[in-house]
């Protein structure tokens, strides 16, 4: 199985409201720049699969990616659409985890920029062994178990894509 860094779709992208995001794709004028540099997502995807995690539909996450011009990296079996409510229970990650692994993606990874849901998958033990991050410039908010970050390239993965297993 191939190891997955999994985050939402607003982790990803700057979006706007719900609202004015889904007015913007319906009238094809995606303002959403992406959070990271694009070549700190193809280095990941040398050794990783890049997978979205969303409250929004599919259809919504793959109009962003490709407005980003970023399909290669995050194809279609690597999308899940959830409520936006059960994104933050551990509960519902476990049945999210089974069903990439039945695509081949074995999760190892999740990035996200809401505290709650990392802080949550952060105290189950049951995720004890995927690598947590939160993106934040805050220095003052702590996550036990969990990581803070500005930028991919200070994750594991990344480390471990560009350095080899000696990056780890």
């Amino acid at each position: 199985m191939k190891p997955l860094m999994v985050m939402g779709l607003r982790t990803l992208a700057h979006l706007d409201t719900k609202e004015t995001l889904y007015e913007q794709i319906d009238r094809d004028e995606i303002q959403a720049t992406g959070r990271f540099p694009v070549e700190h997502l193809e280095a990941i995807a040398r050794g990783f699969a890049l997978g979205i995690l969303s409250s929004h539909s599919i259809p919504r996450i793959e109009r962003v990616i490709g407005h980003l011009g970023w399909f290669r990296l995050f194809p279609a079996e690597h999308l899940i659409s959830s409520d936006p409510m059960d994104r933050k229970d551990p509960a519902n990650w476990v049945n999210w985890r089974r069903e990439y692994e039945a695509r081949g993606l074995a999760l190892h990874t999740v990035v996200d920029i809401g505290e709650v849901l990392v802080h949550n998958l952060a105290g189950s033990p049951v995720f004890g062994d995927v690598d947590k991050y939160y993106v934040t410039g805050d220095t003052g908010v702590r996550i036990e178990g969990a990581t803070r970050i500005t930028a991919l390239d200070q994750t594991r993965a990344y480390r471990q894509t560009v350095r080899g297993p000696r990056g780890r």
